[in-house]
């Protein structure tokens, strides 16, 4: 299928898979598959197809269709379907401008409240993005690590607004791993607002999170250099 995917079947009964649902395991392989770039920008997503191709029902299919599109990965087309998000310098621009006011100063709210725990979480997060070599499992990882950061000190309505930005950056993020150094130098990055959330420091979570920011902005700005 030449506008679709051209994936393999889900051995839902692996041993690695035994604990996951089929709906998980599907998401996640469509997951990969766009943020690899496998299936480009524009690809249609058959329900029927993809299930046929997987060797699944069509219910997790569907299912998984719908999480990318809260991921922004995916949207549906009222005449068509589901198809792969297109990109947009325009839009990625606008998205980053907006966080990078954004968040910032979420940080620095986030900095007087973070809990031992917390801090705890987003260090294994980082340590499992250091060894990660799957640019769509880091990707995932980079939005949990992103979205831990505001689970307090920051009001609901401020993270829900973070939520919808950080979904509508994967793809962004994803491609620009692909072809810069993007991956060690968000590893980098992440490591300087953990020490400035450890310090305790607002200021310092503050600039290390927009030089973070930037970072990511310029990666992707290459590319159309």
């Amino acid at each position: 299928m030449s506008d679709s995917m051209g994936g393999t079947a889900i051995n839902a009964g692996s041993i690695s898979n035994a604990r996951r649902t089929t709906h998980e395991l599907v998401l996640e392989m469509l997951r990969r598959q766009i943020l690899s770039g496998e299936l480009a920008a524009g690809a249609r997503l058959v329900q029927s197809e993809l299930a046929l191709t997987m060797e699944v029902s069509t219910t997790p299919v569907r299912e998984a269709l719908r999480d990318l599109a809260s991921e922004g990965l995916v949207r549906f087309d009222p005449h068509i379907g589901a198809v792969v998000q297109g990109l947009s310098t325009g839009e990625f621009r606008e998205i980053y401008e907006v966080r990078m006011l954004l968040e910032p100063m979420a940080v620095r709210k986030a900095t007087g409240a973070m809990t031992a725990d917390l801090l705890d979480r987003l260090e294994q997060i980082h340590h499992a993005m250091q060894e990660e070599e799957d640019p769509a499992r880091w990707v995932q990882l980079n939005r949990s690590f992103h979205l831990g950061i505001y689970e307090t000190g920051v009001s609901s309505r401020i993270a829900a607004i973070i939520r919808s930005l950080q979904d509508a950056s994967v793809m962004y993020v994803g491609v620009a791993l692909g072809q810069t150094d993007l991956l060690s130098e968000g590893n980098e990055g992440h490591g300087a607002i953990i020490s400035a959330l450890r310090a305790g420091d607002p200021e310092m979570a503050a600039e290390a999170t927009l030089h973070h920011l930037q970072v990511t902005m310029k990666a992707f700005d290459s590319l159309h250099d």
